[in-house]
């Protein structure tokens, strides 16, 4: 009678001890996904200052630079811009 409960304390400190890792693998795997869309977020924010910054130096320097150095000022803009929108 003895051992048969001394089995059974043994199997209930088992079956405890795997729960609490699936609890700790279930929360581990919620703060990565967490962690993930934070930085997939600060990474569009960044992504659209960038965007920004291109398009107001783009105007900004198309008015203030002129001639060929000018046109050239803008498409190397533009192609960031459109590398930016890509990526």
């Amino acid at each position: 009678m003895l051992d048969a409960i001394e089995k059974l304390l043994k199997e209930y400190k088992k079956n405890l001890q795997k729960m609490s890792a699936q609890t700790t693998a279930l929360a581990l795997i919620q703060r990565k996904e967490s962690l993930v869309k934070k930085a997939k977020k600060s990474g569009e924010t960044e992504s659209e200052s960038a965007k920004t910054s291109i398009t107001s130096a783009t105007s900004g320097l198309g008015e203030t630079v002129k001639g060929q150095f000018g046109k050239k000022i803008g498409q190397v803009l533009d192609e960031q811009g459109n590398m930016l929108n890509k990526f």
